[in-house]
């Protein structure tokens, strides 16, 4: 079995004093509050409150031991099988899983080219606001996967991947090693307490995962932190008041309802927990005022390339003719600048840009 070695970072500190970490044989602590850092699975581990249930460990395990004989793939037909199967065991039936079949069915699809059309958005955001492609080092976190990473990575020196998942930094580092990326650098953290020294960081990635944070203005602050001069964030978060269904659940009109709503109508009808937080275009404005130094900020629902981003997106299987149909009308509407922004309020995403 062979488990290559991660690239080395300097830029660490400990993310709840922000001191200085000593590297010691299989981990590292923290000189001014002592508090110690231990890997696991072969990864720097700097979370402080979540931590992998039984069921993704046994998965992460499973990884580890067969590192030589799974692919990509395996990894990620693995993980869907795994979460029937226990759907299954708690009486749930097989025509619940409708999402995650369209979830499995998008991504082994499109996992080497989705990161390629995120990324030409990113470009082209950047582009427009005079905002520099000159990275050193880059940060996606909650690179899950690793589909967006695999991309990013060429636009920095040296990306770093942040997840608080075991299974899936494994599931990254086998993409990583199949498409021969060897500039990344995988560590478990929490977005709302990130491992790194103030202003380090060039960019900052983060793609659909801000709505799944316990505390959002928690990470838009860590942001601030990290960030260099004329450094900037990137991230896409599903727009509340989409005139689409909610892009996790598949139910019309879920952003509607208040959020105690919201919980009731996806547990009964899905049977499950709902601690997704769904942001408008004014709700996110104002919790970035409150949280983060910025010089610009622009935020959009149909920026250059989004046709293609959505081509590789979950929406292109839930409503082909609906995509068929946008992919078509979207380019009209940028020529109307009026119209475009009254569009961009009902995108199913809105794609934000955040300048130093």
């Amino acid at each position: 079995m062979t488990f290559p070695k991660q690239v080395d970072f300097s830029g660490w500190v400990c993310p709840k004093c922000k001191g200085d970490l000593k590297i010691e044989d299989g981990g590292s602590s923290c000189e001014p509050c002592g508090k110690r850092f231990n890997n696991v699975l072969g990864f720097p581990d700097f979370r402080l409150r979540y931590e992998d249930s039984k069921n993704q460990m046994v998965l992460a395990r499973t990884f580890r031991e067969n590192w030589d004989k799974l692919t990509y793939e395996d990894m990620v037909r693995l993980r869907f099988s795994g979460l029937r199967q226990r759907a299954l065991a708690r009486g749930k039936s097989p025509a619940d899983f409708k999402m995650w079949d369209i979830d499995e069915q998008a991504h082994l699809a499109t996992y080497k080219t989705r990161g390629g059309r995120h990324l030409s958005v990113l470009k082209s955001r950047l582009q427009q606001q005079d905002s520099s492609v000159d990275i050193g080092h880059l940060v996606d976190v909650g690179c899950g996967w690793g589909r967006d990473l695999l991309h990013l990575a060429c636009l920095a020196k040296e990306a770093i991947g942040l997840d608080v998942s075991v299974f899936s930094l494994l599931i990254t580092k086998k993409l990583l090693e199949e498409q021969g990326i060897v500039n990344a650098t995988l560590v478990l953290a929490e977005a709302e307490s990130l491992p790194l020294r103030p202003g380090c960081i060039d960019g900052i990635n983060c793609s659909g995962a801000i709505e799944h944070m316990r505390i959002p203005g928690d990470f838009l602050r860590e942001c601030s932190r990290c960030l260099g001069e004329s450094a900037w964030v990137f991230l896409f978060y599903p727009n509340r008041f989409s005139v689409l269904p909610e892009s996790h659940t598949g139910i019309w009109g879920l952003g509607y309802f208040s959020t105690a709503r919201q919980k009731k109508i996806v547990l009964n009808r899905l049977g499950s927990e709902w601690e997704t937080f769904l942001f408008s275009r004014r709700g996110f404005l104002r919790l970035l005022k409150s949280t983060c130094k910025y010089k610009k900020v622009s935020i959009t629902g149909i920026p250059p390339g989004v046709e293609d981003f959505l081509s590789t997106s979950k929406f292109s299987l839930m409503f082909p003719h609906m995509y068929s149909v946008a992919k078509h009308i979207l380019p009209a509407f940028r020529l109307a600048p009026g119209l475009e922004r009254l569009v961009s309020f009902f995108c199913p995403v809105h794609f934000v840009l955040i300048s130093r």
